[in-house]
């Protein structure tokens, strides 16, 4: 091994406890570069290196959420954008405005689709994005490390669901209806209602924007508590501060997109039909959605009973959301329950006292009746039914007490109670030690008194 090999494994030796802190001269220095500089304040340069890191690394982070945050607002405006083109270029067809071979759908449709491709782009690059924070968490340089399974899984299946819209032309199938008429229909009134699930894209806009994210604080938490902050806990936090204007933004926008979907499934297949009005189909999706299904009117193509199934599945889950709201609505507060239990407390001891009263009424009058002998056998049976009468109540009363202090105890009163002992512990426990001092302080002084007593009885004696 060379002599340069041999410094530096000299230099860089692993500090052990006879290493001076401070050196005065040349000659006991440990911590030297080239024989000149000292390097005695290694450690103070690994942690502000260390700091340094971490500096950079958040500021990345921060830089990361936020241009995520610019691609999602971008990804919303494009699906927003798209469904509005859409829209607008359904209506015209609908209403006999435009053809589906004609100038204005082409290019309505090119320009959803132009849209569409930006969309994509957008989606890329937010996942993109979303693996660099995740990369820039776990401390690691590649960003395909991060990427799982799953998430290439979501990735192809969130373009794929975004890739779907009404392409440029005019595009038929063959279609034979549930009574055996066959024809051929464009399939953009199935694109056009499979385009309507970008709306997913609003809960990622929401969540980008909510305080739960934007809030340093809450990252903070959730990161130490191993919480992840996305679109369920956005969901979960406003069911909790505003579940009825929450169930009802929900209940509306289904509401209003399964009746449009509904109308234009019916109106491809029935153009012409008098049934088909939004009136009529607002009242087929609110017999749905509300599980109640008249019979009265039904949909007339295969799509409209795709829609309806979806419709009823969306009322099922609206109307189970809606009875949990009822149910922790109608709950008892916690003061509320206290006085509820404080009443029926009080009523349970008048019921225990009555019946011991009436105990011992019934046992007076059965020992003044025994006075007389055989003559009041009956009477001295009835009160000896009515005196197990009196225990038996008593007895429930006693236990319905019993039970109603256990139902009034908590998580949160246990708690306070166990915070409360635990104090009254350390209190004691810090008295015992004063205690244990002034023992031991006597028993030092008792033991100078003896051995001074000693000394005065050995000088005694002399």
């Amino acid at each position: 091994m060379s002599s340069s090999e041999d410094m530096s494994i000299k230099d860089f030796e692993i500090d052990n406890a006879k290493t001076p802190l401070f050196l005065r001269n040349k000659r006991n220095r440990k911590y030297v570069d080239n024989g000149s500089v000292e390097m005695g304040d290694l450690s103070n340069n690994d942690d502000i290196k260390t700091i340094g890191k971490l500096g950079k690394r958040l500021i990345r982070r921060k830089k990361l959420i936020q241009w995520r945050r610019w691609i999602i607002d971008l990804q919303f405006a494009l699906a927003l954008f798209g469904i509005l083109l859409m829209i607008i270029e359904t209506e015209l067809y609908i209403a006999d405005h435009i053809s589906k071979a004609g100038v204005v759908s082409f290019y309505i449709k090119l320009i959803i689709s132009i849209s569409t491709a930006c969309l994509l782009i957008a989606i890329w690059i937010g996942y993109y994005l979303g693996a660099q924070i995740r990369s820039v968490d776990a401390g690691v340089k590649n960003w395909l490390s991060v990427m799982t399974t799953y998430t290439w899984c979501a990735l192809a299946f969130e373009l794929f669901l975004c890739a779907i819209h009404p392409f440029p032309g005019d595009i038929k199938s063959n279609y034979k209806s549930p009574y055996g008429i066959k024809k051929k229909v464009s399939i953009d009134a199935v694109a056009s209602i499979l385009m309507l699930t970008r709306l997913y894209l609003v809960a990622k806009f929401a969540v980008v924007h909510s305080m739960l994210l934007t809030d340093t604080s809450t990252t903070s938490i959730g990161a130490l508590s191993r919480v992840k902050i996305n679109t369920m806990f956005v969901f979960k936090a406003a069911m909790s501060k505003k579940p009825g204007i929450l169930l009802m933004l929900v209940m509306v926008c289904t509401f209003l997109c399964n009746s449009w979907a509904m109308r234009t499934c019916e109106l491809y297949y029935e153009k012409n039909s008098e049934k088909n009005s939004y009136l009529e189909i607002m009242w087929l999706v609110a017999i749905t959605f509300l599980t109640i299904g008249y019979g009265d009117r039904t949909p007339q193509s295969y799509c409209g009973r795709y829609i309806s199934i979806v419709t009823g599945i969306m009322g099922v889950i609206t109307t189970a959301l809606l009875v949990a709201i009822i149910t922790r609505k109608l709950e008892q507060t916690r003061a509320e329950r206290y006085v509820f239990n404080f009443v029926n407390r009080l009523q349970n001891e008048n019921k225990k006292k009555t019946a011991a009263a009436n105990a011992i009424k019934a046992l007076l009058r059965i020992s003044i009746l025994k006075k007389y002998g055989k003559d009041y056998i009956k009477e001295i049976r009835n009160y000896e039914d009515k005196l197990k009468q009196c225990l038996k109540e008593m007895r429930t009363a006693m236990g319905d007490k019993y039970h109603i202090g256990d139902e009034a105890v908590g998580m949160v009163d246990i708690a306070h109670e166990v915070s409360k002992i635990e104090d009254i512990i350390i209190r004691n426990a810090s008295k015992t030690d004063g205690v244990n001092g002034r023992v031991a302080s006597l028993e030092l002084r008792l033991d100078s008194i003896d051995k001074k007593l000693d000394v005065i009885s050995k000088v005694l004696v002399k």
